[in-house]
C-alpha cells in the first residue's frame, strides 16, 4: 500500500509574497518607465512647437527688417522726387523775378509780345512776378530733405541692420519663454523656477545679405529715381516754340520770328538735382554782311543747381555775358566771342547765360547710399536654424521635475542621454514673393525696393542636424 506524505504548511508560508513582491516591484518600475517616457515625449512635443514658434517669430522680425529697408529706399527716391520739385520751383521763381524785371524795362515790350505771338503770350509775360522770400524758403525745405536723406534715413538703415540679429535672439527668447511659463530664461538669475529653454545659433544668412551701395553709377537708386520723378510733368520738359506768320525779309522768306520757351529738370551726373528755366524773344534780322539772323532778347531766366555742379552738358552759355548791346551789335559780339548758331539755333542761349551768371546754388550731397541684396544672394531665402534643448531639471520625470519621488544611481532616469535635457532643431526662412503676377509674366528677383518679405519655416538640413548633436 503506497502512502502520501504532505509537507507542513509552515513550510510554504512566505513563497507567495515574495512573488507578489516581485511582480509589483515590476509594475512599478514599468509604470516609473512610462510615466518618464510620457513626460519625456509630452516635453519633446512641446519643445518642438516652442522651436517653430520661436523661429517663424524670428524669421518675421527678418521679413519686418527688409521690409523697413524697402521703405528706407522708397523714402528715399520720395525726397529725391520732392528734391528734384524744390529745384524747379526755385528755377520757376527766379525765371518770374526776371521776367518782371525785364517787362517793367520794356524789353522786350509786353505789347511787341502780343502782337506777334498772341494775347495770351502778351499775358503771360504780364503775368511774371516775383514772390519775395519764396527762393530763400525754397532753398531751406531743399536742406532738410538733404539733411534727412544723409543722415535720418541712413542712420535708421543702419541700425536696422545692425540690430537684426539681436532683436531676432530677444523675439525667440520671448516666444519659448512665453511657451514654458513655468520656467526661468536663460541668463536670469534669481527666482525659483526651473531652468528653461536653451537656444542656440546653428547657421544664420544674415552675414552680407545686405550690402550698402553708392548712388554715384547707373544702378540701384539712381534708375529708381529717375523713374519716379519722370512720373511728374512738372518735372519734365518745358519747352515749347511759336512763330509768328508775317514774312520778315526777302532774303530769308522761310524764317519768322520765334518765342522760345525752354525749361528742364536734370539729374546730374554728380547725383544733384538742377532746373534750367528760361524765355527769349528771338527777332529776325538782316544785314548785308551776314545776312539774316535771330537777334535774342531775354525775356526771363532763373536756375538752381548743386553748389559745386557743372552746367548741363550740350548747354550754351558764356561765362560773362554783357548786360545790353547799346555799344555793340549783338551778330558782331556772337561772332567773336561764342559759336552759337544764330542763324538756325533752337536754344536760347542769351537767356542761359544771363541764368548761369546768377544761378542759385545750393549745397547738396547728392544722392544718397541705399541697401540692397547683395547680387550674389538675390535667388536665395534669408535663412536660419536654431537648437533648443530643455534641461533635464525641466522635465517632469520621477528625478526632476516630478512630485513622485526619485529615483537615484543606477536606478534613475536615463532615457535623456548625456545632455540631460531634451533637445529639437528648428529652421525658417523670410523669401521674397510678390502680392500678385506681374502683369507681364515674368518673376522677379528679391529686392530691398519693395516690402513684399514674408516669412516660413524651413526643413532642417542634415548637417544642422549633425551640429545640433554636437556639445556647443
Amino acid at each position: 500500500m503506497i502512502g502520501f506524505i504532505c509537507a507542513s504548511p509552515s513550510r510554504q508560508q512566505g513563497q507567495a509574497l515574495v512573488l507578489g513582491m516581485l511582480m509589483a516591484t515590476a509594475a512599478t518600475v514599468s509604470l516609473v518607465v512610462l510615466y518618464n517616457l510620457g513626460q519625456t515625449v509630452e516635453s519633446r512635443e512641446r519643445l518642438t512647437h516652442a522651436a517653430d514658434a520661436a523661429v517663424y517669430s524670428g524669421a518675421l522680425e527678418q521679413a519686418r527688417t527688409l521690409n523697413t529697408l524697402a521703405y528706407v529706399n522708397r523714402t528715399q527716391i520720395a525726397h529725391q522726387v520732392a528734391m528734384a520739385h524744390l529745384v524747379t520751383l526755385a528755377a520757376s521763381a527766379q525765371y518770374a523775378r526776371t521776367m518782371q524785371a525785364q517787362r517793367s524795362r520794356g524789353n522786350p515790350p509786353a505789347g511787341l509780345v502780343a502782337m506777334l505771338f498772341g494775347p495770351d503770350a502778351g499775358l503771360a509775360y504780364q503775368a511774371g512776378q516775383a514772390v519775395p522770400d519764396v527762393e530763400r524758403g525754397l532753398a531751406a525745405a531743399f536742406d532738410q530733405h538733404d539733411r534727412i536723406v544723409h543722415q535720418v534715413l541712413e542712420a535708421a538703415a543702419a541700425t536696422a541692420i545692425g540690430e537684426l540679429p539681436k532683436s531676432r535672439e530677444r523675439i525667440m527668447r520671448k516666444v519659448l519663454s512665453a511657451n514654458f511659463p513655468e520656467t526661468v530664461s536663460q541668463g536670469v538669475a534669481g527666482g525659483g523656477g526651473r531652468q528653461g529653454p536653451v537656444l542656440r545659433l546653428l547657421s544664420d544668412g544674415w552675414q552680407g545679405y545686405v550690402e550698402r551701395g553708392l548712388a554715384t553709377r547707373k544702378a540701384g537708386l539712381w534708375p529708381a529715381v529717375e523713374q519716379a520723378a519722370g512720373r511728374y510733368g512738372f518735372l519734365d520738359s518745358r519747352s515749347a516754340t511759336r512763330r509768328n506768320t508775317w514774312m520778315v525779309s526777302p532774303r530769308c522768306p522761310l524764317h519768322r520770328h520765334e518765342l522760345r520757351r525752354r525749361g528742364y529738370t536734370w539729374l546730374g551726373p554728380d547725383g544733384r538735382w538742377g532746373a534750367l528755366d528760361t524765355q527769349s524773344y528771338h527777332a529776325l534780322r538782316s544785314n548785308r554782311w551776314v545776312g539774316c539772323y535771330f537777334r535774342e532778347y531775354a525775356m526771363g531766366w532763373g536756375t538752381a543747381q548743386g553748389e559745386k555742379s557743372k552746367a548741363p552738358q550740350g548747354l550754351e552759355y558764356v561765362e560773362e555775358p554783357p548786360l545790353d548791346f547799346s555799344q555793340q551789335d549783338f551778330w558782331r559780339w556772337v561772332e567773336q566771342s561764342t559759336s552759337w548758331d544764330i542763324f538756325g539755333g533752337a536754344t536760347n542761349p542769351m537767356a542761359n547765360s544771363y541764368a548761369m551768371a546768377g544761378a542759385q546754388r545750393w549745397p547738396s550731397r547728392g544722392l544718397p547710399a541705399y541697401r540692397e541684396i547683395a547680387l550674389a544672394r538675390h535667388g536665395a531665402p534669408l535663412r536660419f536654424a536654431v537648437a533648443v534643448r530643455l534641461p533635464g531639471a525641466a522635465l517632469k520625470t520621477t528625478d526632476a521635475g516630478s512630485s513622485v519621488a526619485a529615483s537615484s544611481g543606477r536606478f534613475a532616469y536615463a532615457a535623456l542621454g548625456k545632455a540631460g535635457g531634451v533637445s529639437v532643431v528648428s529652421a525658417a526662412e523670410t523669401y521674397f514673393v510678390r502680392p500678385e503676377r506681374r502683369s507681364d509674366g515674368r518673376g522677379e528677383l528679391a529686392t530691398l525696393f519693395r516690402p513684399y518679405w514674408q516669412a516660413r519655416l524651413s526643413a532642417v538640413t542634415p548637417q544642422e542636424a549633425t551640429r545640433a548633436g554636437e556639445a556647443p
